[in-house]
């Protein structure tokens, strides 16, 4: 029979590993840090960190902090783990504990429990990481995704502004309360949508999250906007993500 996995809080064992990890999600452009630091018999381990970007939420940037540091325990042969996190929420969702506001977050807590099976025993430390070093590489690991992100962000501008300029050689008319762009390709602007090629079948294939992520609006759909007084480059940029899949 197959071994089965003990997630409870048993005295602790001298072969046992430490996983500490450690997550920071800013809300505005769902940069998440993430960090984590795994101390095995032999001594702590360097900590190790990564960005991440359009997190949902800071549950699922500290599964992504929990899965990796599980990864790099198996790598270090560990058989017995404590992992320590400021989230009881982790233990609960392993557990399979159903839980209505973490029900996607379930979902990606289901597919570790390979990973956490291979552990003779798991055991959870509810207490926030005593490495003031972790705390500090989270924060950095933030910072250098927010400027990652700035950096993109600056780009799309640019393009934006290119868009902008096509968008005046637009014509626009209104047949029966619609906006017409150029003849025939239908256009509005709340919930925004276009039956351009470039609105729809270039993103067609791009799944839902990317989609949002990096739509830009064409060219007929800000020609709408500026008739309607919306010009801001970066508010463009905004409704095109809020758009509908």
């Amino acid at each position: 029979m197959a071994q089965q996995t003990v997630l409870e809080v048993p005295s602790p064992a001298v072969d046992e590993c430490l996983l500490e990890i450690s997550a920071a999600l800013e809300g505005t452009t769902h940069v998440s840090g993430i960090a984590w630091r795994l101390t095995t018999p032999d001594g702590p381990r360097p900590i190790r960190t990564a960005t991440r970007r359009y997190g949902r939420t800071l549950v699922f940037s500290e599964l992504a902090a929990l899965r990796a540091g599980l990864t790099d325990a198996t790598r270090f042969g560990c058989r017995r783990l404590r992992i320590r996190s400021p989230s009881p929420v982790l233990e609960a969702l392993l557990r399979g504990a159903e839980t209505r506001r973490y029900r996607r977050a379930a979902i990606t807590a289901r597919r570790m429990r390979a990973i956490v099976e291979r552990f003779e025993r798991v055991r959870f430390d509810p207490a926030a990481p005593s490495d003031p070093e972790l705390s500090h590489a989270v924060g950095e690991a933030l910072d250098a995704g927010l400027h990652r992100a700035a950096e993109q962000e600056e780009h799309r501008v640019l393009v934006m502004e290119r868009i902008l300029e096509r968008a005046k050689e637009v014509r626009l008319e209104r047949r029966d309360g619609e906006w017409i762009a150029n003849g025939h390709y239908r256009v509005q602007l709340d919930p925004m949508g276009c039956e351009c090629p470039a609105w729809t079948a270039r993103w067609s294939r791009v799944p839902v999250a990317g989609r949002r992520a990096q739509r830009l609006p064409c060219k007929h759909i800000v020609a709408v906007a500026l008739r309607e007084g919306i010009s801001v480059p970066s508010d463009l940029a905004l409704l095109a993500r809020k758009a509908p899949p």
